[in-house]
């Protein structure tokens, strides 16, 4: 593998985790175990879906900026998913209705 394939995913690495542990940090967390589990979590969110946005929205960037990327995932991608599972949670039924009667075309009675 070529040195600067290797540097740029290990800079990539490096953010992510780097954007997982920022919250944590600052955080009041009590629990270690906790933590640790926001750390891999928010990490491994920018490893899996940071190249995925960069190479649909980003493809001609340089390295600096994917990493920017995988740095702003990591560091807010939890918390983004839990608003999203509370909307989800809160209007889930009525989103997935309307889903469905664009899909059908509704009721025609």
């Amino acid at each position: 593998m070529d040195s600067v394939v290797l540097f740029t995913r290990f800079w990539l690495l490096l953010a992510a985790v780097g954007g997982a542990i920022l919250p944590v940090a600052l955080g009041n967390e009590a629990s270690r175990k906790r933590a640790v589990v926001q750390v891999v979590c928010g990490a491994m969110m920018a490893i899996f879906l940071g190249p995925a946005l960069e190479r649909r929205f980003l493809p001609d960037s340089p390295a600096e900026v994917h990493a920017g990327v995988s740095f702003l995932i990591g560091c807010f991608g939890l918390r983004l998913t839990m608003i999203v599972q509370r909307l989800i949670d809160s209007r889930g039924e009525t989103l997935a209705n309307r889903v469905i009667d664009r899909i059908a075309g509704g009721d025609n009675l």
